[in-house]
């Protein structure tokens, strides 16, 4: 279910409505990115505009985490002239919180062509961010050329294989996951059978109470296929999870916010820090969209998790930049 602003965001083919100037000043107010806490064991993220809400939920939380996705620096297209600015202000949203984040989640596309000056910008903004801890998968965008050994190079110390690795903070079991490798027929992610044979290994020590966090960045549910929009063999990662009480998976690529429960798991897709990409099958095929500035904040955000020990279920609850 995609929760959507009340005015309708149309595909513009023809001009974007927004100058440089108009997109500059609208940005300075979007930002980009979420905010995420689990508490009483739900999830729920919130809005960055929302400080008074998010301040409120957030005492008590066991633990809060941001998610970004898809700066892609070095996109310079009408859809957004600037996405260092966006980044920027992704992070000004971020540190603006009442309770600065453990950590930062970034769901990959960092770059957009995968050159060692667009990671070097995103690291430098990135430094501005009170949160120093940040965890990356990659992108497709991020594996351009050299297969991702740049990516490794830089953001891949103790995991495996292409990338993937797990770790645990405060009772959590986080698993990030790399499903932009050997893409399948229209872009499906894959994850392989290496990497499949690794998460079962992963997680069959943990008792099925642990809360359980995946992220990656293409969704492991089928959004929509035709673009993509999904993982090829992500129902055998799934069933592994199947004994556990709270799951939560979290995912970028598709540029907007949307979420599916399904059993014990919550899917969950964050919107970029970059540009929007139209709704599942609204345009001939997915790609930057062009909108008025005015509509910008409401489908540019970021995700803010929070968590406090004590019950089973889990929920996401999405507001956009409005509010």
């Amino acid at each position: 279910m995609s929760n959507r602003p009340k005015d309708e965001i149309l595909h513009d083919h023809n001009h974007d409505g927004v100058d440089r100037r108009g997109f500059l000043k609208c940005m300075a107010w979007a930002g980009t990115g979420a905010f995420c806490l689990i508490k009483g064991g739900v999830l729920q993220s919130y809005s960055l505009s929302s400080l008074a809400e998010m301040d409120k939920m957030a005492k008590g939380a066991d633990l809060s985490f941001v998610q970004i996705s898809d700066s892609h620096m070095g996109f310079d297209k009408a859809a957004n002239p600037d996405v260092v600015g966006t980044l920027k202000a992704a992070i000004a949203k971020i540190n603006a919180l009442p309770t600065t984040p453990e950590f930062i989640l970034h769901t990959g596309d960092i770059t957009h062509l995968s050159k060692p000056a667009e990671f070097d910008t995103v690291d430098q903004v990135l430094k501005d961010a009170k949160t120093k801890d940040v965890f990356y998968v990659p992108g497709e965008h991020d594996v351009l050329g050299d297969n991702g050994k740049q990516f490794l190079d830089r953001y891949g110390k103790g995991s495996q294989g292409a990338g993937w690795y797990s770790f645990e903070k405060k009772g959590v079991h986080f698993i990030g996951l790399v499903n932009v490798q050997d893409l399948k027929a229209g872009g499906l992610g894959n994850l392989g059978h290496e990497q499949l044979e690794w998460m079962e290994k992963d997680i069959k020590h943990l008792s099925k109470s642990t809360p359980i966090v995946v992220f990656a960045h293409i969704p492991l549910w089928s959004v929509y296929p035709e673009w993509g929009w999904g993982t090829d063999d992500s129902a055998q990662a799934l069933g592994y999870l199947k004994k556990f009480g709270s799951v939560t998976v979290l995912n970028g690529h598709i540029h907007q916010t949307m979420q599916k429960v399904e059993g014990n798991i919550t899917f969950h897709t964050a919107c970029s820090t970059a540009f929007p990409q139209p709704k599942p099958g609204t345009a001939p095929s997915p790609g930057p969209m062009k909108v008025p500035a005015e509509q910008l904040r409401s489908i540019l955000g970021i995700t803010d998790v929070n968590y406090v020990h004590g019950t089973k279920a889990l929920a996401v609850v999405d507001s956009t930049l409005e509010g």
